[in-house]
């Protein structure tokens, strides 16, 4: 019999998943915030198992996308030349970390940087502005703070590779939005291998997570034209501030403990 915590992790799962491909939004600033903040899941477990149902949860996303023709495989790679050395040097370093280090001031300055990695992700979702500045950065210094911030916190890849992509990369939104598919997901299977190298990924947690991504994707296609983009989106960004703020309380508590 699946223990309680599971079923609710496939519940979990299952709205993560709608969310995920409903709004087109990463992955990683949904699940990661979430299993910490209401889940409590240590944080970097909750950034090795949730890069590793973010992998997963993409691969078939990426098929779909590579049969119709709509990546442009020639950006991605030049994209991840810069992004994906970064993200794994920056993942090992954590692991160098987590082994020799692991205590109570990791975990805060973890879900510190989480915070900050949440925050912009979030910024650049609901503020015109923001992904304006974003979209203009030279495409070098953009993959290479994406590597960085895949790295860290296994948050950011995905809301700020589409405004890339398009401005700098020079791609029309649908093909910007296909190719960044295929970079989050090799930037996700970089952050997993390397974190789970050390033992570090919950396989309970993202079996769970998966049972609810495998119903929801059905459901989930059907309902896609029964709700509005601005609702979702709305939606989408409400949980995601309420992770953000249970993720504050939480390095606050911490905080009093140093």
């Amino acid at each position: 019999m699946i223990e309680l915590l599971n079923l609710d992790l496939c519940l979990a799962g299952f709205f993560f998943t709608l969310l995920i491909l409903w709004s087109g939004v990463g992955a990683g600033i949904l699940v990661i915030p979430s299993l910490i903040a209401v889940f409590h899941i240590e944080p970097i477990v909750a950034i090795a198992s949730g890069s590793a149902f973010a992998f997963i949860s993409k691969i078939m996303i990426t098929i779909g996308h590579a049969q119709q023709g709509s990546i442009d495989w020639r950006a991605a790679r030049s994209f991840l030349r810069v992004c994906l050395p970064i993200t794994l040097v920056t993942a090992i370093s954590m692991v160098y970390l987590s082994t020799n280090h692991r205590g109570i001031i990791f975990e805060f300055c973890l879900i510190i940087a989480i915070l900050l990695a949440g925050c912009l992700a979030l910024s650049a979702l609901l503020s015109t502005r923001v992904k304006s500045i974003i979209s203009h950065w030279p495409m070098i210094n953009m993959s290479g703070t994406i590597g960085l911030l895949m790295g860290l916190t296994g948050v950011g890849g995905g809301v700020m590779v589409v405004p890339a992509l398009t401005t700098s990369g020079g791609l029309t939104i649908k093909v910007a939005v296909a190719t960044s598919i295929p970079i989050g997901l090799i930037l996700s299977l970089a952050v997993s291998v390397t974190l789970g190298s050390s033992g570090l990924i919950d396989y309970n947690l993202v079996t769970s997570l998966l049972i609810g991504a495998a119903v929801a994707i059905p459901l989930g296609t059907r309902l896609f034209h029964r709700f509005s983009a601005n609702f979702i989106q709305h939606l989408t960004c409400g949980l995601i501030s309420v992770a953000l703020i249970d993720l504050t309380l939480e390095a606050l508590e911490l905080f009093k403990n140093l």
